[in-house]
Order: C-alpha cells, then sequence, then structure tokens
C-alpha cells in the first residue's frame, strides 16, 4: 500500500514535469508588465426547443344520448294489434300497438252522460223560478198537506162504503164467471166439485180462467174493504209527513233562490264530472301504444292475444339521431387539457369518412384506472352526418386542444 508521503511526491513531479513540457510563460522580469494569468470560461450548450402540443388523442365508443325508450300499456288488458317488428323504424305519433278499448269506450261514454247531467243541473237550479214553478210547488205542498191531515183523521165513512161497493161488485162479478164456468163445462151447481171434469172444450178453458181472474179481484177488493176500516199506521203516517217536509222545502227554495253556498257545490260537482271526462278520455288514450319520436324498434315483447301488464315492456325504442362518442382510455395526464366546446375529430373504424364533432360534456367520475392513472370520460357530439352510426362502433377521436 502506498504511503501518504510517496503519493505526494509523485503528483509534485507530475506537475513540474507538465510544466516543462509545455510553452514558457514571460515573467514580470522578462520584459512584459506583470498580469494575471488569464482564465478560460464555459459556454453554454444550445436548448432544444419544445412545441405544444395542439390535440389529445383517445380511444372510443359510440353510445346513445338517450337510454333506450321502454313504452307499455297502463291498463291491463288483451292486446289486438302489434303494428312492428325488431329493427323498424317509425315516426313520431305512430301507434306502435293496440289493446281492447271496449270497457273504456264504454267508460267514457257514461262520464259524458254524467257530465251533460251535472250540466243541466247546474241551469237549472241556477235560473230564477218562475210563475208556473212556483204555483206548481205550491199545489203539491197544498196536496200532501191534505193527505196527511186525512190520515190523522182516520178513515173516513166515505171510503169505507166505496170499499164495499167495489167489494160487492168484484164478488157479482165472481158469481157470473162461475155461473158462465158452469154453463160452458156443462156442470150443474148442485154437483159436487171432486165429480166435475173439465172436458177439452176451448170455450170451457176460457170461462175457468175467468173464474180464476175474478176470484184474485174479489179478494184484493176484500182486503181493500179490511184496510179502509184500519186506522193509519205510524209508518203511513211518517211518509205523509216526509211529504209535506218536502213540498215545503222545495218551495222554499223556489221563493228564496239559489245561494252561494249551493252555487258552490253545483260548481264543485260539474268540475267532478269535468276531470272524470279528462280523466275516461286519457285512459282511452292508453288503449293505444304511439311513438314519442322518431325511433327504431329495439324490442317487440307482446303478441296479439296476450294480456298487457303496466309492468311489463311491450316495446322498446331507441333514437339514433342523437349519438355521441364516449372516450375510454384518456387519463388525467390529459384532462385538465380538455375545454367544453373544443372541436374534435372522429375516425371510426366502420366509417371511411372523418366525422366533426366538439366537446359536449366531461364527466367529473373517474371511470377506472390505467396503470398509475386515472381515467376520465369525454363525451364528443358529432356534427349532422349521412353515414350509418350505430351505438357501439369504435374508433379514435384527436381534440383540439387551446
Amino acid at each position: 500500500m502506498v504511503s501518504r508521503l510517496a503519493r505526494s511526491t509523485l503528483l509534485a513531479g507530475l506537475v513540474f514535469g507538465l510544466a516543462a513540457c509545455g510553452p514558457a510563460v514571460p515573467g514580470p522580469g522578462q520584459g512584459l508588465p506583470g498580469a494575471a494569468t488569464p482564465v478560460g470560461t464555459l459556454s453554454p450548450l444550445p436548448t432544444q426547443a419544445v412545441a405544444p402540443r395542439t390535440t389529445i388523442i383517445a380511444e372510443g365508443a359510440l353510445a346513445l344520448a338517450t337510454p333506450p325508450l321502454q313504452l307499455s300499456f297502463d291498463v291491463n288488458a288483451r292486446v289486438v294489434a302489434v303494428n312492428v317488428v325488431r329493427g323498424q323504424k317509425v315516426k313520431a305519433g305512430e301507434v306502435l300497438a293496440e289493446v281492447d278499448d271496449s270497457q273504456l269506450r264504454n267508460a267514457l261514454q257514461q262520464a259524458q252522460e254524467q257530465l251533460a247531467l251535472a250540466e243541466a243541473q247546474v241551469r237549472q237550479s241556477q235560473a230564477p223560478a218562475g210563475q208556473p214553478d212556483l204555483d206548481s210547488a205550491r199545489a203539491a205542498l197544498k196536496s200532501a198537506t191534505a193527505r196527511y191531515q186525512e190520515l190523522k183523521r182516520g178513515p173516513s165513512p166515505f171510503e169505507i162504503e166505496q170499499a164495499l161497493r167495489n167489494w160487492n161488485q168484484a164478488r157479482n162479478q165472481l158469481y157470473s164467471a162461475q155461473i158462465g164456468r158452469d154453463v160452458e163445462c156443462g156442470w150443474s151447481a148442485s154437483q159436487p166439485e171432486a165429480d166435475k171434469v173439465t172436458p177439452n172444450d176451448p170455450d170451457c178453458k176460457y170461462s175457468q180462467h175467468n173464474v180464476a181472474s175474478a176470484e184474485q179481484n174479489e179478494r184484493v177488493a176484500y182486503l181493500r174493504y179490511q184496510d179502509a176500516q184500519k186506522p193509519p199506521s205510524q209508518a203511513r203516517l211518517a211518509q205523509a209527513y216526509a211529504d209535506v217536509a218536502a213540498a215545503r222545502a222545495n218551495l222554499a227554495r223556489l221563493e228564496a233562490g239559489v245561494t252561494e253556498q249551493q252555487k258552490r257545490v253545483s260548481e264543485l260537482q260539474l268540475e267532478q264530472s269535468r276531470i272524470a271526462v279528462v280523466r275516461a278520455k286519457r285512459n282511452l288514450d292508453k288503449a293505444r301504444l304511439v311513438s314519442p319520436c322518431d325511433c327504431t324498434v329495439q324490442e317487440v315483447n307482446i303478441v296479439p292475444g296476450a294480456i298487457a301488464a303496466p309492468t311489463t315492456p311491450a316495446v322498446t325504442l331507441l333514437r339514433l339521431d342523437n349519438i355521441r362518442l364516449r372516450t375510454t382510455n384518456l387519463t388525467e395526464r390529459d384532462i385538465a387539457d380538455v375545454r367544453i366546446g373544443a372541436p374534435a375529430l372522429v375516425r371510426l373504424r366502420a366509417v371511411q369518412t372523418p366525422l366533426t364533432g366538439r366537446v359536449h360534456a366531461i364527466l367529473p367520475l373517474s371511470s377506472g384506472v390505467l396503470g398509475a392513472d386515472a381515467l376520465f370520460t369525454v363525451i364528443i357530439a358529432l356534427d349532422p352526418t349521412g353515414e350509418l352510426l350505430l351505438p357501439g362502433m369504435t374508433g379514435q377521436v384527436e381534440i383540439a386542444v387551446n
């Protein structure tokens, strides 16, 4: 191992050797004024210029701007028509399917009839009472009062006598019918009933029918005669008194006219009838499944003859006129340079012509991780084009950077 003294001696020798080999430098006593020895300076290397980037490139796939529309009937009814198939293009307002609407039409007709009745009642109740209406109401009250007073007095001798006359007349008619029957059937008055045989003669049978009818009339007349001798029951008196009260109230209403409260009640009933008609029309409209947009049919889940249920989607529609591109691998390193409204150029693998568009939205929630970088989704709204664009098509997007 070389000692420290030996290393110092060796370094000094190297220095003197290099000095002897170099050019002679004149000293202060050799014709040159005394000056410091010049020292060389380092020149910095040229810095390479970095051009700022103008675009960001990412992968993406086409997706629907709006979710699929699942249409279903709001009523439980039998399907009578299905007018579309899968893949068919439909216009807004086009009827896709129909169910049996017979019950719904009946409900609408009943609601309209109730509305017409309510309107008539409102007009009648709000119209001022005329003199004929007042006279009729007074006559009805007078008649009901007289009937009630007669019932309170009990049966009159005249009514009893009239009922007795009716009964006697019915008995005489019965006797006459029996005599005519005996003549037509060949019976005698002294012949026992058990021995009387009815021949197949039409006149005899007709006479027997007359006797049966006369017996029934005599029985009714007798019961009326019995009732005419009885005092009125409490039920009959109560009903007669109720008739008097109703007639008096009707006359008072006509004389006083319509109150504000009655008008409000009538208007409320009329409004309820109108609401019922609107509801019935809305339910009838639900018997037809109508397309809300210019769409393409994706699924048809009903057939004629089946029962449509509100919980089961009948037809699924897709809006293919508003498709956007969603990026799939844009990292957090690039998302800060993307601006809403920035121009974008889209190259799809299935379409030869590049498509143009603009940044529509930047979703704030990360969609995943690529390596150590988080991924974010940028939505590109495409400009109108005549190319066939379908959800799921993939390609590349080039987004302009300011």
